[in-house]
């Protein structure tokens, strides 16, 4: 059986080089985070806008989401959501598994949650994963369909959310709620 070990006494302390390099690694990660959450955000802000809508409805976490279901043509999607995503939370709530801590050979510590007998919490899980994913799926649809856009742009929009979120918020697509009429 192989045994890996590990000391963690050598590994306390870095030279001057491999603090700059984490530095300056943390620092682009970190800049490139802020830029490209920055783009996001103007994005959201002008599809909103092409939609109707005021931008500024984008930075208010769950009315954005509200709005952008009302662009899609679905708000009482909304609301059926969010009270499935509200009975989920509370039925994994009140059967929360209990995490054990263990130890191995001193070194590698991990937790184990046992799911036996926590029925409520996986049903829950299960809930939160089945609308998480409905809600993606029917809101791309209906947000490329609400733009003119097909099934290759919808299929953009579940895998590479980022990509054509920015396409769409700058490019020349134009919103039309006849369009899911269709």
């Amino acid at each position: 059986m192989n045994t890996l070990t590990y000391n963690l006494d050598s590994a306390n302390t870095l030279t001057t080089g491999q603090a700059a390099v984490v530095g300056a690694t943390l620092g682009t990660i970190l800049t490139v985070g802020l830029i490209i959450g920055v783009l996001l955000i103007i994005a959201g802000w002008r599809i909103f806008a092409k939609a109707g809508e005021k931008g500024w409805k984008i930075l208010i976490p769950i009315y954005n989401t509200f709005i952008l279901f009302r662009i899609c043509g679905i708000e009482k999607w909304f609301w059926a959501m969010l009270g499935a995503t509200i009975f989920a939370s509370i039925l994994m709530g009140a059967d929360m598994p209990t995490a054990t801590t263990v130890t191995s050979d001193g070194v590698w510590t991990y937790s184990v949650a046992d799911l036996t007998g926590h029925t409520a919490y996986i049903i829950g899980t299960a809930i939160s994963c089945v609308v998480g994913l409905a809600t993606t799926i029917t809101v791309a649809i209906r947000l490329a369909k609400a733009f003119g856009k097909g099934v290759g742009y919808t299929l953009g929009i579940i895998f590479l959310p980022n990509i054509f979120t920015l396409i769409l918020g700058f490019g020349k697509a134009k919103y039309s709620a006849k369009n899911l009429e269709k």
